[in-house]
């Protein structure tokens, strides 16, 4: 039995969806770090260590909270929309809250421990039941693949919008005016993404697993570890560049205006990436496919550490190229999670979408707030300036943020993914006995 294709209103929903998640992420993987630094005042070391322990605490909550997103009632419109939308909410409210709590309180770096922390919990509410939808909505893979590209050009092609208008915008309206906006479009797309999309795949049965059935499924996965410690690493990789970027073009190259032209300049080859990539599985996999899109945003992100300031439409033809690679592998990340739920489920019996997508997020969180931690670690170790004219050190510790740590991040990535178990021929094989099961199941139901 194979479930109904995915129409063209629901990808337009799925991909709205993901642009509301996007927003958020990216507002505060490129900028909190800048904001805090050089409108707030506080050292960079200090935000480098909440973001690396903030991450740990959410190493604990992302799983419990995916165990509660796989539990909780199915309602009319399913396991998963309805907590999508009052997640939405919530995690409006705490992304708004990371920007002012620090600008109105009287202690700053105290009110932002206590923002950042709360904003790891909420966005589990609204990131979690988002990415379990793609196993949701669909077995055919054709429809997965293409259901992963438009999240991950969402991703892509969102946070490069809003990393093109969002300095700008906060100059012109003020950073408070900016976030109330961002959360607003972000609750609009969300509850659009909850209203339009549907989920088809239904458990082959009721029962829900335990907290011992978990740690079985997935504890003891090799498969899933693997994914897990790829997605840290390409996650912190992208981080690093997210943070470093905003550095790279204000001090290093000395136009902040490029920060805008260079993140547009990643919308065409991020597109090309979430297409071309996916092409390639086809023929030759998806874990060679992964490898290769890795090596490649390595290689060339890493080509900034020689490129003079005066070059920089080279850096802008590198950062291209970086997200050319960095929109394929992103897109196939949320396939091989696609193809995880099916394996769980086949040597299992249970549907884990809740539980895998909580460890895709602690994973994009954790990365991300790695990436973010080790810019301002290398800032503030080679001596950077906050607002002021920055000494050769500090020069040489803002290009090496923004080139060899993704580089190496994303590189590490790549060494990780290479251990990856399951095969071409498994899962094929996996896919073809689950239909069998399904339809099975549906024979005697009637």
């Amino acid at each position: 039995m194979t479930t109904a294709r995915v129409g063209l209103v629901e990808k337009a929903s799925f991909f709205a969806g993901n642009v509301g998640n996007i927003v958020f992420s990216t507002t505060i993987n490129a900028f909190l770090l800048i904001y805090l630094t050089d409108e707030i005042g506080l050292a960079a070391a200090a935000v480098g260590t909440l973001f690396l322990v903030a991450r740990i605490v959410d190493g604990v909550s992302d799983p419990v909270m995916g165990y509660v997103v796989d539990h909780l009632p199915v309602t009319r419109w399913g396991r998963f929309r309805t907590y999508l939308l009052v997640g939405g909410g919530i995690g409006a409210v705490s992304f708004v809250a990371l920007f002012l709590a620090p600008a109105w309180s009287p202690a700053p770096l105290a009110a932002i421990w206590i923002a950042y922390l709360l904003w790891g919990f909420a966005f589990d509410l609204m990131d979690i039941p988002l990415n379990s939808l793609i196993p949701a909505m669909a077995t055919d893979p054709a429809d997965r693949r293409l259901l992963s590209g438009i999240k991950a050009f969402a991703y892509l092609f969102g946070g490069a919008v809003l990393t093109a208008v969002a300095l700008p915008l906060a100059d012109r309206l003020g950073w408070p005016a900016f976030v109330i906006g961002v959360a607003a479009v972000s609750l609009l797309f969300t509850a659009l993404a909850a209203a339009k999309v549907r989920e088809r795949v239904t458990p082959l049965r009721e029962e829900r697993y335990g907290w011992r059935d978990l740690a079985r499924m997935l504890g003891a996965n090799r498969a899933v570890l693997v994914l897990l410690g790829t997605v840290v690493a390409l996650t912190a990789a992208g981080g690093a560049r997210s943070a470093g970027m905003a550095y790279y073009f204000t001090y290093f190259v000395g136009d902040r205006s490029l920060i805008g032209v260079a993140a547009l300049a990643t919308v065409i080859p991020t597109a090309l990436g979430t297409i071309v990539f996916p092409w390639l599985a086809r023929f030759f996999g998806y874990k060679a496919t992964f490898i290769g899109a890795l090596v490649l945003e390595a290689a060339a992100i890493g080509t900034i550490l020689v490129i003079p300031a005066t070059g920089w439409p080279m850096a802008l033809a590198a950062l291209g190229l970086t997200a050319f690679g960095g929109g394929g592998a992103l897109t196939m990340i949320y396939v091989v999670v696609a193809e995880l739920v099916d394996y769980v489920e086949w040597r299992h019996g249970y549907r884990v979408e809740g539980a895998m997508a909580s460890l895709g997020s602690f994973a994009a969180k954790a990365g991300g707030g790695i990436g973010a931690a080790l810019t301002g670690y290398t800032l503030a170790l080679t001596g950077y300036l906050a607002g002021q004219e920055q000494t050769a050190g500090g020069l040489h510790g803002i290009v090496l943020a923004q080139s060899l740590l993704p580089g190496a991040l994303a590189l590490l990535a790549a060494l990780v993914f290479a251990l990856y178990p399951i095969s071409r021929q498994l899962a094929t094989r996996v896919a073809g006995e689950l239909a069998l099961r399904r339809e099975s199941d549906a024979l005697s139901a009637r």
